[in-house]
């Protein structure tokens, strides 16, 4: 496939609410997953994945991270397709105490792949190198008391690998970029389109041997508008993005294939009873808003988190109506295809997705109520769909 590599789009969801991706969730780091409360003997935690990249059909990675309640510890997660199985894979040890997570992942190859989130409120960047992940030291960026998270990872070549997130300042957030170039990394100027009076983040990015390009929020006047940036001449530049909700809209995704881009979140940011879904594409210097389906309908939350380009199509995941939503680009429109969700009245909610030939992956994570020894409880399990001959299908996924 000609699509180059591309990490998937990853943030923190707390209770899965819209809205709770707020300004304050994209400074602190990400709070903890819906019902991660203790359950003694019956369960020790939750856990649930956020990104999904391959890099061929036998070799695929998932990250996001696990809450383990008797120690009230966050850390990552990592899951690797290998041998036809999702397997559990060990990781370095981060955090201390107060642990870590992982938000966003790139396969380049089966013995190269990077993964990207955060850690005791800094960036974290770990490296695979075919036989173990291991942490690699990201850039130094402004005082050793500002916060940093990376909420996406992309590359296009093994020495040209991209991570963008948020820094931050005692005046707010500010976008933060930094750039691998194969042997380290450094911080990369990125515009901020809201200035000082605005808090502005980056959730994603993407890069193909035709460019890269990121995406995220700008929140002027506590008005959320969509913000992308592309690598121009060797400068990250601000470009025109739309806008379709007057209640705010938020941008989670971006993916490339060649010069095709997609980037894909929702609009009605600030009125979680009507989320609609949004998914724009790349015409020239500008981005053009697609017609998508809001199966909900106007009084659900439709919302989209992940996006995945192909040269003639793609995919779009997120959830609707608390269970997982899928959408796909074929000729030109875009459609709903069915896809399975827990069979209950909890939540399903998809936050990333890949596809490689004709096979897709989507990850993310189901909602289940567990009665224990201090009542009724709600937990999380990580939820890995997989597309192939026509339909989604669950795939078995190694919960911790």
């Amino acid at each position: 496939m000609s699509r180059m590599w591309c990490g998937g789009s990853a943030r923190r969801r707390a209770g899965v609410v819209t809205g709770a991706i707020a300004v304050g969730l994209a400074a602190a780091g990400p709070a903890l997953a819906a019902g991660t409360a203790s359950s003694g003997s019956a369960f020790t935690g939750s856990d649930l994945l956020l990104a999904v990249s391959a890099s061929s059909g036998g070799n695929a990675w998932a990250v996001g991270d696990y809450f383990v309640g008797s120690t009230g510890k966050q850390l990552p997660l990592i899951e690797h397709w290998v041998r036809g199985k999702w397997r559990l894979v060990s990781r370095p040890a981060v955090g201390g105490s107060s642990g870590g997570y992982l938000q966003s992942v790139v396969a380049l190859s089966p013995s190269n792949a990077w993964a990207v989130g955060g850690s005791r409120g800094k960036a974290l960047i770990e490296h695979w190198n075919g036989s173990a992940w291991r942490v690699v030291a990201g850039a130094a960026v402004r005082s050793k008391n500002t916060g940093t998270q990376l909420s996406g990872v992309a590359a296009s070549s093994p020495k040209s690998v991209w991570a963008v997130g948020s820094e931050s300042t005692p005046h707010g957030l500010l976008p933060l970029i930094e750039h691998w170039n194969g042997a380290k990394w450094s911080a990369v100027p990125s515009p901020d389109p809201g200035g000082l009076a605005a808090n502005d983040y980056l959730t994603a990015v993407t890069a193909s041997r035709a460019g890269a390009w990121a995406v995220g929020t700008s929140a002027p006047g506590n008005i959320y508008r969509t913000v992308v940036l592309a690598l121009e001449r060797g400068k990250w530049r601000q470009q025109t993005s739309p806008n379709p909700s007057g209640l705010g809209n938020w941008l989670g995704s971006v993916s490339a294939a060649s010069t095709r881009v997609l980037a894909a979140g929702f609009g009605g940011y600030d009125n979680p009873a009507a989320a609609q879904t949004l998914v724009m594409h790349r015409s020239g210097s500008v981005f053009r808003l697609d017609k998508t389906p809001d199966p909900g309908g106007l009084t659900a939350q439709d919302e989209l988190y992940g996006v995945s380009a192909t040269l003639t199509g793609g995919w779009a995941v997120g959830r609707y109506k608390a269970q997982t939503l899928t959408l796909t680009e074929r000729s030109g429109h875009w459609i709903h295809v069915a896809s399975p969700s827990w069979p209950s009245t909890a939540t399903s909610i998809l936050e990333g997705v890949t596809a490689f030939g004709d096979v897709a992956w989507a990850v993310g994570q189901y909602n289940v109520d567990v009665t224990t020894s201090k009542g009724l409880i709600s937990v999380s399990y990580s939820l890995i769909l997989r597309w192939a001959s026509g339909r989604w299908t669950q795939v078995p996924s190694p919960n911790r």
